[in-house]
């Protein structure tokens, strides 16, 4: 759970507590019991203080939703749709789904971390390595060869020259948007945005086909939840809507809607938007008609989650090639250029 309530939980953290509200209204015990419960194995002092508060509103007779909005520290989402599920009466599947939902929300921001992380790790030690052999290593061959009165050649010189300044250059850039993200992080976890941040990280998702995935994976499985739930469909378009965080498919959603409200069928406005095609826009008209669109949603929820990680797996599965193929070439330029200088250095003394 959360350290302080100034901070929205994370998804792992979410998903534990919703899972946990689940057990308790399965079991049939009251949420005031079992938050106190929750709130004495807290790890937290903050989150201690936070639970029991909880349970104090319960008691009173609170609705549960009203208690997580109080708390300050819950997603909009989640108090939506416990809200919905105390209208349906269905607040533990609503629970346990909500449970899954985080989860695997929190699986696929580790599996961007990994696919960021990893390249970002490789390029620095690879700009390192290389600062470090045109830098330290060839100017001590370079000494070497002129107390054997020999020289190495202006070319091999002129790169080894270039390839420091070119690696430390790019250290130093790295060094700079590393501290740069930094504080556009900072500022976003005060609720401050940086406009020019917010365009970039725009354009990434824009040209991203994971980005594109991950959006219509969220849209999916957000809109499943809502069908399952009871809601009606306008509704939950427009709850799934507000988490995609994609403008391409909020517009699509935005155009899926109002044709919705001007009396076409969801696949119908699904088809004409472009927001699914193929064979995921025949899966949607199927579950139209059998009236099981909550389930097809899920289906296609999971089938966009294989993708994004699929989109992930290649990109790396690209990058590692390309980065030992840099480095063993210019590992191969460097021992040229001082092997040719021996070379002709052996055969004087020979």
């Amino acid at each position: 759970m959360a350290k302080s309530a100034r901070n929205i939980y994370s998804s792992r953290e979410i998903s534990a507590f919703c899972l946990q509200i689940s057990l308790l209204l399965h079991a049939a015990i009251p949420l005031d019991e079992g938050l106190s419960v929750m709130a004495e194995d807290a790890v937290w002092g903050e989150e201690k203080k936070i639970l029991l508060s909880m349970a104090e509103e319960a008691e009173l007779g609170i609705p549960f939703s009203k208690v997580l909005e109080q708390a300050g520290v819950y997603p909009p989402y989640v108090i939506r749709m416990v809200r919905v599920g105390e209208e349906t009466g269905n607040l533990d599947k609503i629970m346990e789904s909500l449970a899954e939902y985080y989860d695997k929300e929190d699986v696929l921001y580790k599996n961007i971390k990994h696919a960021l992380t990893y390249p970002i790790i490789m390029i620095t030690m690879l700009l390192v390595v290389l600062l470090v052999l045109f830098t330290k290593v060839m100017p001590i061959f370079e000494g070497v060869y002129r107390q054997l009165g020999a020289e190495m050649p202006p070319a091999s010189l002129a790169a080894a020259r270039l390839g420091g300044i070119f690696s430390g250059a790019a250290l130093l850039l790295g060094g700079v948007l590393a501290m740069a993200v930094f504080i556009v992080w900072l500022l976003g976890k005060k609720g401050k945005k940086v406009p020019a941040a917010e365009k970039f990280i725009w354009w990434i998702k824009k040209n991203n086909k994971i980005a594109l995935s991950t959006a219509k994976r969220r849209f999916t499985s957000v809109l499943s939840l809502t069908l399952k739930s009871g809601l009606d469909l306008e509704k939950g378009m427009e709850l799934a809507g507000q988490l995609v965080d994609h403008k391409i498919v909020e517009e699509k959603i935005n155009q899926c809607s109002f044709e919705l409200e001007s009396g076409a069928t969801y696949y119908t406005a699904m088809k004409n938007t472009g927001l699914f095609t193929g064979f995921y826009v025949q899966m949607i008209k199927v579950g139209t008609k059998s009236g099981r669109l909550d389930s097809v949603m899920a289906e296609i929820s999971d089938k966009y989650e294989e993708e994004a990680d699929t989109a992930m797996e290649q990109m790396i599965n690209r990058f590692e090639p390309t980065v030992v193929a840099v480095l063993a070439i210019s590992v191969g330029l460097i021992l040229l250029s001082v092997m040719l200088p021996l070379m002709g250095v052996l055969s004087a003394i020979g």
